[in-house]
This record gives C-alpha cells, sequence and structure tokens, in this order.
C-alpha cells in the first residue's frame, strides 16, 4: 500500500524538517511528534522513506550491515571479512519498522528458536532475531510511544544508547547491531513520557492543528485522491519528491564537512547553561548537530544564527520550559580585542573556554521570548506533580485480568512480561522452555535416542505455565466531605482542584473512579464506577455543600460500594481517597450524642483496613469552634485506623498543584 507523498503534506513544516534532521545527522537521536489523533502524524513518518536515498548493505545479513564498514558489524559479517572473503552488496530501501504496543520481549530483542532446536539433531541453540534487528540502519517507529510497556522502554533505552543489543537468556548469548533512527509520536492528553525515553529523543515537534480553511480543504482533497488514484497523485509530485531527495542525497554528503563558528557555538552552550538551566550536555551536543544537518540541507558548510535558533526550538522544547532569543545573546557577545590589535581567533586551550564561561551570564530580563511556537511544553525534566504520589499504590500478588498503568501486578491474559514458570494445572499459556527443561532429565527413561528423529516423550507433569506480569488498573474511590464545615474558607474550592488534578492522573493510568458524597446523615453514589472521565467530571461539579459531617456514613457506603464492586469482579484493585476535615457530628443512623460520631467512624476505618482496602485520607483544613479555639480533627487518627496515608491539603496546595 502506498503513502502519502512526503511533498504532498499540507504544513507539519517542523516535523519535516526533524525528520529530515534526524536522517542526515543520525546522531542527534531520533524524533518525537506530540499532537492530538488526526494531526497526520504517523503519515508523515511513514512517507519519509520515498524521499531517501537507499543502502547499501549484505544481502544474507539478517542485520544488513553496510559492507563499506569495517566496524559495526555483525559477527558473522566480521568473520568472513577476517577470512578474506569479499561481502556481497545489494541496494534497498531504507524501512519502516513498527513496533506495536503489545509486543512481547522476545519480539522485541530476539529469544532461542525452538523450532529450530528441534529440527536440529545437534540440538544446538539458535538465536531467533527480533524487531531490534530489522531495525538496524532503518526507522524505528513506535505510535503512542507513551503507552509502551515500561519492560519494552528498558529494552529500548539499552539498544538506543548503545547502538548493539545485548541478548542474555534461556542459555543465549548474542550481541548483534541495533543503530536505528527511533521515531515516536504520541498524544499529551493519554499521558506522559518516562523521563529517560524522553531525553533519548533528540528533537520534539508539536503536529500543528491546521484551522486555514483552504489548507483544510486541500487536505481533504489529497487525502481522498490518494484512496481512490495513488498512481495520480504519486505522478504529480514525482518531482517534487526527486527534488527533496536529490537534497537529501547532497546533504548527506555535505554534513561530514560542515562546521560551527565557535562564537555560535559558545553561544548555544550559554543559552543552555545560563537561560534554560537544562541538565547535562546532551541539549549542546544536539543543536549542534542539527543546525549542522540545517545547513547542510541548505547547500552550506557554515552554520549561521539562523540555523542555531532554529535547531535549539526543536532540540530544547522538551528540555526546558524557557526559550530565549539566540539572536539577542550573540549580540551581546562583544568581541575582545587581543594586544598587537589582532582579532580573536577560534579558542585553543580549554582555560580561554573556561574564562569565558566565568563571565556573568545575562539575566533572563533582557532577553524576550523569540522562539515562540511550541504549542505544548512536554513535562519531563520539572519537578515531580506532588499530589499523584497520593495515588501510587503498591504491587501486590493476586492475578488481574484487567490492565491498566497504574502498579506492577500478574495478569491472568496472555500478554505482558514473561517473568517465570510455575507447574499449575490446567496449563492455559505454556512456558515451552521451562517444559522442554522439566522434561529433558526423563528422556533416557522415557526411550528417546538423540540424533534420531523421535520426537521428545513429554508427561502432563512436564507441563509448566507462563507467569506473566504488567501494568493493572485500580478502583479509586473519592469519599467527599459535603457538610457546612467544608465551606469555610473556600475547602470546598481546594478539594474539587485537588480532585480535577488527580482525574487527570487517574485517566493517564486508565484507572476506574467512582465518587460518594456524604452529608446530613447520609452519604450517596454520585457517579458509579466508570472510566468516563467527562461523567467524572460533570459529577464532581454537581456536587452541593450543606448539612452535618455523617465521616462514618461515608466510609460504610464507601466498604458497600467496594463489596459490590468485589462480588462482580474478584480481581478488582480498589483504594479510598477520602477528603473530610475530621470533624465528624453524626453517627451511624444519624445519632449525633457525645463521642458516638467519633467512635462510629474510627470503628468504620478499621473495616477498611480489614477489607484491605488501600487508604488515603486527605485532611481538607484547619477550623476554629464559636470560641476561636483551632478545633483539631481526626483525620490522622482516620488513616493510622485504615493503615492507609495521610496528607494534608494545605500542604499539597503551597506546591503550586492548583496553577
Amino acid at each position: 500500500m502506498t503513502t502519502l507523498p512526503f511533498s504532498a503534506i499540507v504544513g507539519q513544516n517542523d516535523i519535516k524538517t526533524a525528520l529530515l534532521i534526524s536522517v542526515v545527522a543520525p546522531q542527534v537521536g531520533g524524533v518525537l511528534i506530540l499532537g492530538k489523533r488526526g494531526t497526520a502524524k504517523s503519515t508523515t513518518v511513514r512517507s519519509l522513506t520515498q524521499v531517501l536515498p537507499p543502502l547499501l548493505g549484505v544481502p544474507d545479513c539478517p542485520y544488513f550491515c553496510d559492507p563499506t564498514q569495517s566496524v559495526r558489524l555483525c559477527t558473522a559479517c566480521a568473520a568472513r571479512r577476517a577470512e578474506g572473503e569479499v561481502l556481497p552488496q545489494t541496494w534497498r530501501p531504507l524501512r519502516v519498522v513498527t513496533l506495536p504496543l503489545n509486543a512481547s520481549e522476545d519480539r522485541l530483542v530476539g529469544c532461542f528458536d525452538l523450532t529450530a532446536a528441534l529440527h536440529n539433531h545437534a540440538r544446538q541453540r539458535v538465536f531467533r532475531t527480533g524487531i531490534l534487528a530489522e531495525a538496524n540502519r532503518n526507522l524505528l517507529y513506535v505510535d503512542e510511544v507513551n503507552l509502551l510497556a515500561d519492560h519494552l522502554v528498558d529494552s529500548l533505552l539499552d539498544a538506543a544508547a548503545l547502538g548493539v543489543n545485548f541478548v542474555e537468556r534461556e542459555g543465549i548469548s548474542e550481541m548483534h547491531p541495533a543503530r536505528f533512527l527511533l521515531v515516536g509520536t504520541m498524544n499529551p492528553e493519554e499521558g506522559e513520557l518516562r523521563p529517560q525515553l524522553l531525553d533519548r529523543f533528540g528533537l520534539a515537534v508539536s503536529a500543528e492543528n491546521i484551522r486555514n480553511v483552504a489548507s483544510r480543504t486541500l487536505i481533504a482533497e489529497r487525502a481522498l485522491r490518494q484512496e481512490t488514484n495513488p498512481a495520480q497523485l504519486q505522478a504529480e509530485f514525482a518531482q517534487a519528491q526527486a527534488d527533496l531527495q536529490q537534497q537529501v542525497a547532497r546533504a548527506l554528503e555535505l554534513y561530514p564537512h560542515t562546521t560551527t563558528p565557535t562564537k555560535i557555538r559558545m553561544a548555544v552552550s550559554q543559552v543552555i547553561a545560563y537561560e534554560m538551566r537544562a541538565d547535562g550536555h546532551r541539549g549542546d551536543i544536539v543543536v549542534d548537530c542539527a543546525a549542522r544537518a540545517l545547513a547542510a540541507l541548505d547547500g552550506r558548510t557554515e552554520v549561521t544564527l539562523e540555523d542555531a535558533e532554529q535547531a535549539l526550538r526543536l532540540a530544547m522544547a522538551h528540555r526546558t520550559k524557557v526559550l530565549p532569543d539566540l539572536k539577542k545573546i550573540a549580540a551581546t557577545m562583544v568581541e575582545e580585542e587581543l594586544p598587537g590589535g589582532e582579532s580573536p581567533e577560534e579558542p585553543t586551550e580549554l582555560a580561554e573556554v573556561e574564562d569565558y564561561q566565568e563571565q556573568d551570564a545575562p539575566t533572563n530580563e533582557e532577553f524576550e521570548p523569540g522562539l515562540a511556537g511550541i504549542s505544548r511544553k512536554i513535562k519531563a525534566g520539572q519537578e515531580g506533580f506532588p499530589l499523584r504520589a497520593i495515588l501510587k499504590l503498591p504491587r501486590d500478588r493476586h492475578e488481574r485480568e484487567y490492565t491498566g498503568k497504574r502498579f506492577q501486578s500478574r495478569t491472568s491474559l496472555h500478554s505482558g512480561r514473561y517473568v517465570r514458570s510455575q507447574t499449575r494445572r490446567p496449563v492455559t499459556d505454556l512456558a515451552l522452555d521451562a517444559t522442554l527443561r522439566a522434561a529433558a532429565p526423563h528422556q533416557k527413561t522415557r526411550g528417546w535416542l538423540p540424533g534420531t528423529d523421535e520426537r521428545l516423550k513429554l508427561h502432563p507433569d512436564d507441563f509448566r505455565q507462563k507467569v506473566r506480569q504488567r501494568k493493572s488498573r485500580a478502583l479509586l474511590i473519592f469519599a467527599i466531605d459535603a457538610s457546612d464545615s467544608v465551606m469555610s474558607k473556600q475547602l470546598m474550592v481546594a478539594t474539587k482542584r485537588a480532585i480535577l488534578a488527580l482525574l487527570q492522573d487517574v485517566y493517564e493510568k486508565r484507572d476506574r473512579v467512582a465518587m460518594i458524597t456524604f452529608r446530613f446523615a447520609q452519604a450517596r453514589v454520585v457517579l458509579p464506577p466508570t472510566n468516563n472521565m467527562t461523567q467524572a467530571r460533570e459529577a464532581l461539579e454537581k456536587i452541593f455543600v450543606g448539612g452535618c459531617t455523617p465521616i462514618a456514613t461515608g466510609i460504610a457506603e464507601s466498604l458497600r460500594l467496594v463489596e459490590k464492586e468485589r462480588r462482580r469482579d474478584p480481581t478488582i484493585y480498589p483504594a479510598l481517597v477520602l477528603f473530610t476535615d475530621g470533624l465528624p457530628n453524626v453517627g451511624l443512623n444519624g445519632n449525633m450524642n457525645g463521642n458516638i460520631p467519633t467512635l462510629d467512624a474510627l470503628r468504620l476505618s478499621q473495616q477498611v483496613a480489614d477489607a484491605h482496602v488501600t487508604a488515603t485520607v486527605i485532611d481538607t483544613g484547619v477550623h476554629y469552634n464559636s470560641g476561636g479555639a483551632e478545633q483539631e480533627g481526626i483525620c490522622k487518627l482516620l488513616a493510622e485506623q485504615m493503615k492507609g496515608s495521610y496528607y494534608i491539603l494545605s500542604n499539597l496546595k503551597k506546591d503550586n498543584i492548583f496553577e
């Protein structure tokens, strides 16, 4: 199936530029594309291969090694060259290798080839290559990269950092080259990206949501023509595609000869170090490589300020929140006169660079943000979101059916990371490697002869079940105190803001959520368990305030909801988040006498712990009685009885979580 021509894509200039930069300068480390659905992210990536020159490689090599290289060869190609063999050569277009979100770790890194082992009379272990082998010298594309499983991210990070894939498993010890152009797309509304993987992407761009009517009409027209008459559309843009392919080929030849003036390089380093306060030195390196690639694409061998400014915008948007004007900074760098009237040359000693770095850096007030246009800042690298720590749930040992992104758990599904095997009947997910290892010691007694075509003799006791692990979702129950006392000091406003912030995290982690409000002498489920965040926000907006504080009734209703959901699905992971000021004045059955409301609340809190419900109590504030004295609530006691966590809402508010 043909894709839309790269030159026919309307707009998305930043995406096109970033992709071409990564092709000319692979050292930048790949491209991350952010944008909402329907903004041509995947289409642009897949159409890139049409304008790239073909690759020269060894045809019978599974990694398609470059025969012109003396290094970066696989073990087999290196051995053939060492023996004096001339490696065969062939040309092949660059391919887009897709990493599916549901891929297994074996499929990604490679594994023990069981089929080859069973057909091999010598019973030698054979390595079966994975996606990383296919991606060598190609483009590795990950759609919705922020949803990729953590164990796949770990393997991907190792290969991307080293350029080599190491496999040590099941008696296999293999190493092969894995140098690829990493391109990922994601919708920021679906959740954030792990900082380690985010930093691996050299460039980050936002997909443009085009509003111009004429451009949108042209987009629709070309998309329909691609569906009905793709040959005609390809012919129409054939010349533009050929010109762009020649431009890329020329840039690949020019790039090794491009240079960056020292003054521009120092200005870039000053911006990154003093203005952006970026960690590490990766940003400096990526900006320099990207600026040189831009110059090469323009047919030049020297970087200009415009190149550096554009590279700074593409390479640092996800590493900092501040993007100063590089031109102003470069203009403030006055060249010092040297003795004898000589003009300053490029520094030849490290001391000269150190002297320059020790100068006072300009303040932020002296510059205007001249690099506007990034539609969305990526949050990685900033301080952690304090409120989200409330919802961190511990790993448990239960086997759960539903998937999510909240916590690690064993799963009964036939997907997820295969961590070990176990003896279990009936076997529904056969662990072949463990089964063969269990059967191997008994083959002689069962009459199996090595070197024959006779099949292995298996016994039901040999069968092993795979134990898989993946992230699961939780059922979060927000029990909200809606009594009169929360109206003081706008406590309900602060509570709703906190819950809204938590709902965003719930959406990203694929959890289910329920809401219970308690006031007067009753508690009511205002939102049954759901994963519809729109309904959750609407239910939160409609919460009314007034009446007494029946904390015990609210906890009791939460326990009833947990019991009801456990009857439907025994594998759920319930978590209670209680928002209250801790001042109960109504007990169960409407009893308002003495300490009964407090005792009822503490007794129900103990039942939460007995029911193995993870609990968090958020104290919504400090109150004062009619005499003006401070009145302390029982929130901390409730948390202790529940064996849960305790937080004060005002402390969370000080961390600017509501800005």
